[in-house]
């Protein structure tokens, strides 16, 4: 018995000490991190250099970067200002009645259609259940009109279960047409996720 209680208040000994080798790199990792983009803050100050941003145009240009300067996040863009942006050229591009979607239009859209496969999945694996169980109880009674209505049912849920799955296949079908429809319009992959 003493042998075990050794072991445990060892290994709680170590998994303490354990935890606080990690926690003071981290600690100091995060403090000379800290020190280093003041660093570099200060540099840029010192040299009247701003920092490059890159934004969602510069990914849409084809290849050609361009950076915008001053202290500002990467800008969103709205409904009304991504039909008609101007590209390095100076020309509005215009994609489309697509192209307006916003990214959370498209997520939503998709989601919505996601969400409602799922569901019928679901509704398919209960529905399986359903008829696995009344071909059971099917089997195990010797009752003519008792079978009757049983088989009945299961008849009822295959339909069902048939249903659904073409259901599914049509769900499946729309996720595709919209990847196809987000593909087209040059929408980032990752509004789509």
């Amino acid at each position: 018995m003493k042998p075990v209680v050794l072991g445990c208040v060892v290994g709680l000994l170590l998994a303490l000490s354990s935890a606080q080798v990690v926690a003071q790199p981290l600690a100091e990792i995060a403090r000379r991190e800290k020190l280093r983009r003041e660093a570099l803050a200060a540099k840029a100050a010192a040299e009247n250099v701003s920092l490059k941003v890159y934004t969602n145009a510069d990914l849409r240009g084809g290849g050609r970067l361009t950076t915008s300067s001053g202290q500002t996040s990467a800008p969103a863009a709205s409904a009304e200002g991504s039909a008609a942006t101007p590209t390095a050229e100076g020309t509005p591009e215009t994609d489309g009645a697509a192209a307006a979607a916003t990214e959370d239009q498209w997520r939503n859209r998709i989601n919505a259609v996601r969400q409602a496969r799922d569901r019928a999945q679901l509704m398919v694996a209960a529905l399986q259940n359903r008829v696995d169980g009344l071909w059971t109880e099917f089997t195990s009674r010797d009752d003519p009109a008792q079978r009757a209505v049983i088989e009945q049912d299961r008849q009822a849920a295959l339909d069902e279960l048939e249903n659904t799955s073409a259901e599914i296949e049509d769900l499946t079908q729309q996720i595709a047409d919209i990847q196809e429809e987000a593909r087209r319009a040059n929408v980032p992959p990752g509004w789509l996720r």
